[in-house]
Formats: C-alpha cells, sequence, structure tokens
C-alpha cells in the first residue's frame, strides 16, 4: 500500500481508497454500475439528496437527504417532508428528527415517536415526554409507561385504567 495526496484537500490518503476520508472525492471507479454512472463522478460514493421543485412557505415539498457525517458533515434535510439523518420540517423522519409530526431516534416537535420522544402534545417511546406520554420511562400530563410520572399515571389514578378501557372499546370493568 502506498500513501498519496488528495488532488482536492491535500491529505495522505491511500492508493487503494475508492473515496478520500477527508473531502469524499472519488478517486477511482469500482465496478460497471460506478463507471456508467458519470453523473455520480465527484461526488462522495455514498451521497444522496432530492430536493422537489415545488415550494411552499419557502421550504421544498419534500428534501431527502442521505450521506455519511465524516463525509459532508452534519447536514440537515428541510423541507415540508423531510427525510434525513437530521431532518427539520413539518414532518420529519430521521435519527435527529425536528417537527410537527416528528419520527426518529431522537425526535422533537408536538407529535414525536422515537427512541427518545420529547414531544408538546404526544410523546410515545422508549422515554417519552409530552401532555401525553406513552413509554419505558413516560412524563407528562397523562403518563403511562413502565414508569410513569405525572398527573395522572396508572399508579396514582384509579379512574384512568377504567378510562383507557372505554376509550379501547372494552367499556367500563
Amino acid at each position: 500500500m502506498t500513501l498519496i495526496q488528495c488532488p482536492d484537500c491535500g491529505r495522505e490518503i491511500s492508493d487503494r481508497a475508492g473515496a478520500c476520508p477527508g473531502c469524499g472525492r472519488v478517486l477511482q471507479e469500482r465496478g460497471p454500475a460506478m463507471a456508467a454512472n458519470a453523473e455520480r463522478a465527484g461526488r462522495p460514493p455514498s451521497f444522496y439528496e432530492y430536493k422537489s421543485q415545488i415550494i411552499l412557505f419557502g421550504l421544498p415539498l419534500i428534501h431527502v437527504i442521505f450521506a455519511p457525517v465524516w463525509l459532508v458533515g452534519f447536514r440537515p434535510a428541510r423541507g415540508i417532508i423531510a427525510v434525513g439523518n437530521i431532518a427539520i420540517g413539518f414532518a420529519a423522519f430521521g435519527g435527529i428528527a425536528m417537527g410537527l409530526v416528528a419520527f426518529g431516534g431522537i425526535s422533537l416537535g408536538l407529535m414525536c415517536v422515537g427512541g427518545i420522544a420529547l414531544a408538546l402534545g404526544l410523546g410515545a417511546g422508549g422515554i417519552a415526554t409530552g401532555y401525553l406520554a406513552l413509554g419505558g420511562i413516560a412524563i407528562g400530563v397523562y403518563a403511562l409507561g413502565g414508569l410513569g410520572i405525572g398527573a395522572h399515571t396508572l399508579q396514582n389514578d384509579p379512574s384512568m385504567l377504567r378510562n383507557l378501557g372505554t376509550l379501547f372499546g372494552r367499556g367500563p370493568a
């Protein structure tokens, strides 16, 4: 293995590397699919971005962006519907999602579902907060979970179980 310099950033890298780990420049084509797709030349090999041409409220209708953080940094998808490692939009789906409706590993917004769901309204996840919180650890006015912390929980409000039964069609016990 020989070390060479990246033509773009000057970093020393292996001559066998497909792309520079510093700036993401493609150094050598691999396989027939890469050789046939000249449009991708010069971009990191695992980078994908789509942004719709329809603009609402100053945001694209759909913005999708996926790339390793070590290649492009923390680059969020911003749109009405946003999908990406970091997503910010009215409906956001991603590792870190922020929006009115957010689904992700860590989600923040009005209604959230995720490993850690920090919501103002409905939060559901492993750790959930919100007015109505559902999760392993639930913190909210109405909290339902393994550990419920709030004004109304199964542990401190006997009528909550009866109300949930009525809500889900089981009727009063």
